[in-house]
């Protein structure tokens, strides 16, 4: 747990076995919403082999303390980033490869267009909060009456406040909604990962305050990242990672790619997975991960064709 004055940050950090191999820059793993450190269990040993791994709960989230935030979107963002950068000076880490996943995703591009001589390389895995939001019109499908009330309605409610509201019958209910989380997580008790997330998500919601300022109706960004993600540093290497059945469109990845002149961007789709790319395939994903880290970087097309993964045991 690093200790700052907003509050402390609870991280887990996997080192090599050997200390011999163990390289200059260290690897970071950021949670999406609602996640945590935990969730990237299948892709910790893999990654230390020759790197040390961290993986961290962003303050208000998680296991870190709930501190409050500025009710100003931009502030509370560069809030967020303060922390990450002085989690990074205690934690003694000059240069790091930073692996976001969702709205981890959104906080690590943050962090790089602030702090880009502390980057390696960007690792987004469905990166949330990029896209511009869609306004209905004619041409787009209309929602039903009942999809756009319930949307309506959840505007004004953190995302996990109904969890909340379940109390000890949470986990239950959320396994007979989510039976995926633990075909996601072998060998676990049949709570644990659902435990895990409800215990997670239990406390103060000052994180998910803070996001539902950052977001327009719903679940789209106020500040879009696909506007300012061009100010980051050109030296810094950017891989795009999706899930082949996710709902997050790579649309804005790609028009990265095409405008990101003199920069290196990847695109990686892994097929037959979702959201949850490092947990539905974690063999494909650590084989991405350890071909950026070791400097394996292919090739991005000049024609903007997205590259297709999969794994075959």
């Amino acid at each position: 747990m690093s200790r700052f004055k907003r509050g402390e940050v609870y991280t887990v950090t996997v080192r090599p076995r050997e200390a011999e191999n163990l390289n200059g820059e260290a690897i970071v793993f950021i949670p999406g919403l609602g996640a945590g450190v935990a969730m990237f269990t299948a892709n910790f040993n893999s990654c230390a082999k020759n790197h040390a791994v961290h993986s961290f709960d962003p303050l208000g989230f998680g296991r870190s303390s709930r501190s409050r935030f500025s009710d100003d979107n931009a502030i509370a963002e560069l809030e967020m980033v303060e922390v990450m950068e002085d989690w990074r000076k205690a934690m003694g880490i000059e240069k790091m490869y930073i692996i976001g996943h969702a709205f981890g995703g959104y906080l690590a591009s943050a962090y790089a267009l602030e702090n880009p001589s502390r980057v390696a390389h960007l690792i987004l895995v469905d990166p949330w909060g990029f896209a511009e939001k869609v306004e209905t019109t004619e041409k787009l499908i209309k929602p039903y009456a009942w999809m756009s009330f319930l949307g309506g309605v959840a505007g004004y409610f953190n995302p996990f406040s109904p969890m909340r509201w379940m109390g000890p019958y949470a986990p239950a209910i959320v396994k007979k909604l989510r039976p995926d989380l633990l075909l996601r997580f072998p060998g676990l008790h049949d709570y644990d990962i659902y435990k895990y997330v409800y215990y997670l998500n239990l406390p103060n919601p000052t994180g998910e305050t803070a996001f539902m300022n950052m977001t327009l109706p719903v679940g789209w960004a106020k500040r879009p990242m696909i506007k300012r993600f061009n100010g980051i540093d050109k030296n810094v290497g950017v891989s795009f990672i999706y899930g082949s059945k996710s709902w997050i469109d790579p649309g804005p990845a790609i028009d990265i790619q095409s405008t990101r002149e003199n920069a290196y961007v990847d695109i990686k789709i892994v097929r037959g997975a979702g959201t949850h790319v490092y947990a539905d395939d974690p063999a494909a994903f650590n084989e991405i991960v350890s071909d950026v880290v070791e400097g394996r970087l292919s090739n991005p097309s000049n024609d903007f064709e997205i590259e297709e993964c999969c794994h075959s045991d």
